[in-house]
């Protein structure tokens, strides 16, 4: 029969060991921010960071500081776009957000659940080169992972070449987390 100290160190070693399994398996989803910006003189758009890293279950919440965006997956849906994203992931559109920041409507929350490539862009900035990346959990081999125009017998809507020359690459983005704007001019 075990003895209660023998009980109460084998609880204590339970109870560490989940401690050290809970951050690993049990970590929160987390929001992250993506400001949508403006240069003063409306010359340069951009959103930044322009790269971005989560895992599933993680939520991007993109800020309209100045002027007038949107934020749009590039996706079919989404006015006949090249596909971009994962297969199994929802588009998504916000519309023109209005206001800026803290102002009501000024804000556009996406959750993403499905590990791989994201690539999104500003409608009213497309061809001005406002387009973002984000990776899920690892890149797999997704659409998000192709050559821009990987598909032309579908006749979809190219990726401006200006925007094209934009995105930051998946590598970089793996291995720094969080690619700034002014990182990838």
């Amino acid at each position: 029969m075990p003895t209660s100290s023998s009980v109460a160190t084998r609880r204590g070693f339970v109870t560490g060991a989940c401690a050290l399994l809970l951050p690993r398996f049990g970590l929160a989803a987390r929001t992250v921010e993506v400001r949508a910006l403006i240069s003063a003189d409306g010359a340069r758009v951009t959103f930044d960071p322009i790269g971005l890293r989560i895992e599933p279950g993680d939520t991007v919440r993109w800020i309209q500081v100045r002027g007038y965006h949107s934020v749009s997956a590039y996706h079919p849906a989404n006015d006949s776009h090249e596909l971009r994203i994962p297969t199994a992931a929802p588009p998504w559109n916000s519309g023109v957000l209005l206001g800026q920041y803290p102002a009501k409507g000024s804000t556009f929350e996406h959750t993403f659940t499905v590990a791989g490539v994201y690539d999104y862009f500003c409608q009213p900035h497309e061809a001005a080169g406002m387009v973002g990346r984000i990776v899920v959990g690892a890149p797999g081999d997704g659409p998000g992972t192709q050559p821009f125009g990987y598909a032309p017998a579908r006749h979809w809507r190219e990726v401006p070449e200006a925007a094209r020359k934009i995105f930051p690459s998946i590598e970089s983005i793996m291995q720094r987390g969080v690619v700034p704007a002014a990182a990838a001019s």
